[in-house]
């Protein structure tokens, strides 16, 4: 029995019109977004003391919300009695 070696194909029998429709087959491109109207997440880590998170959690712990979200709350509504927001 004898073994060959696999032929590969040099050239291709596609044209440049065939080629182009499966380029430009995909999803159209993204539209532009203003920069400006996106708003950046900024991430960052708060340590707090023991006792603050205690009654921090006491106090969340009334409205079933996350820490996160109580927090993020709690100074959206300072900015807005200070006229910030």
């Amino acid at each position: 029995m004898t073994i060959k070696k696999a032929v590969r194909k040099t050239e291709l029998d596609v044209s440049p019109v065939d080629i182009d429709r499966v380029i430009n087959a995909g999803s159209p491109p993204a539209p532009l977004v203003n920069e400006e109207a996106v708003q950046k997440e900024v991430k960052f880590q708060m340590v707090i003391s023991a006792e603050l998170c205690r009654l921090i959690d006491v106090e969340r712990n009334l409205s079933k919300t996350s820490r996160r979200a109580w927090l993020l709350q709690a100074a959206q509504e300072k900015l807005e009695r200070g006229g910030k927001l």
